[in-house]
């Protein structure tokens, strides 16, 4: 049998860190929850699941959870979002996993859930991510914005679970917004300096190919209006960072005349 870390960023989770580690923290041997400066009641509820709390300036995404790794006893951990519940079904594949991995991975089912949508829906598509691990085989990137794990050698057996890992992302639109806000920031600092910028056209593309990608392809239609929200929100925000990354462009040239 393994012992289980499991790790989470915050940042003002007052609101939705108690349902995911209600739902995660019999699984875990140790909870580690790193911080980056949450004004509101965060580090009182992450104690009283007896969580190990830190403090660490936020510099980017793939800083924050790399430091979060770090901080983890254990060899196996299990990365969650402080806005990701576990599943009753995903729960108990994960306590059959610890009792005898198979692999040296797992990747978790994230699914959306919306106000009024009690469960990601089945039939529509949902990220895959590699959440459950070995540190021994893989480690998290720790680059900006990317929610990725390195394997550390090319033999790594890694294999999807079942169960769903519930993603409730939307507290209000005005939060989404502020969110995705601050996201594309952090974007444009991975976009090449003096790469060629896209043409007014091919911005409006790419927002347009964004909403048809979630929307239809991803058949987030399922989820009726919450997903026609999503859907151009997240193609609203397609364009807004290169539409970032050319102000940044032209402010920098203006700086420097």
């Amino acid at each position: 049998m393994i012992n289980l870390s499991l790790y989470i960023i915050t940042y003002n989770e007052e609101k939705r860190l108690p349902q995911t580690l209600e739902a995660a923290h019999r699984l875990a041997d140790e909870i580690i929850v790193v911080d980056s400066g949450s004004t509101d009641k965060t580090r009182e509820i992450a104690l009283r699941y007896g969580a190990r709390f830190y403090y660490n300036e936020w510099v980017s995404f793939g800083d924050q959870v790399r430091v979060a790794e770090e901080y983890c006893a254990n060899d196996w951990v299990l990365r969650l979002d402080a806005d990701e519940v576990l599943s009753e079904e995903l729960s108990k594949e994960i306590e059959m996993i610890k009792q005898d991995p198979d692999c040296d991975g797992y990747r978790l089912r994230i699914g959306d859930v919306y106000p009024g949508v009690p469960r990601p829906i089945r039939w529509a598509k949902h990220y895959k991510l590699i959440r459950l691990y070995n540190r021994k085989k893989m480690r998290m990137l720790g680059i900006l914005d990317h929610d990725a794990v390195d394997p550390l050698a090319p033999d790594v057996r890694v294999r999807t679970l079942r169960g769903f890992v519930c993603h409730h992302s939307y507290l209000t639109l005005s939060h989404v917004i502020n969110k995705q806000n601050r996201a594309t920031d952090t974007q444009i600092q991975m976009l090449v300096k003096g790469q060629k910028r896209y043409s007014p056209l091919r911005m409006l593309g790419t927002a347009t190919l964004t909403f048809l990608r979630t929307y239809f392809l991803n058949r987030h239609f399922l989820y009726g209006y919450w997903g026609f929200i999503n859907a151009s929100t997240l193609a609203f925000f397609r364009f807004v960072k290169f539409a970032k990354w050319y102000e940044r462009e032209q402010l920098e040239k203006l700086s420097s005349q």
